[in-house]
């Protein structure tokens, strides 16, 4: 029963440290591939919203963003409270991973 009871502890810390890790990595690798080879495009703001933190409790989050790359759609997390449905924004995505996109922040 002790060998069983440490083989489920074992299985549980590499699923939370595989989970942390592609997290991380999918962010670096964003960031990476997106300084290197970034498209524009322009994205619209619409009603599905991404709920944060203990998000069922307080209900904050924020709005996802569409675009179009070849006639095929694509959506992300836009990450900012402030952003109403039907809203415009710039982003830049990687050109042959679209799936991998971010938002771009106007510079004061």
């Amino acid at each position: 029963m002790n060998k069983l009871k440490s083989i489920v502890t074992i299985i549980v810390f590499l699923i939370m440290f595989g989970y942390i890790f592609y997290k991380v990595g999918k962010r670096q690798l964003t960031g990476y591939l997106l300084k290197h080879d970034a498209q524009r495009a322009r994205a619209v703001i619409i009603d599905e919203k991404n709920y944060w933190g203990n998000s069922p409790v307080s209900r904050e989050g924020s709005y996802s963003y569409l675009f179009y790359v070849n006639g095929e759609a694509y959506k992300n997390d836009s990450k900012d409270t402030k952003l109403q449905v039907g809203d415009s924004i710039d982003i830049e995505y990687v050109k042959y991973w679209p799936s991998l996109s971010r938002r771009i922040y106007a510079s004061n």
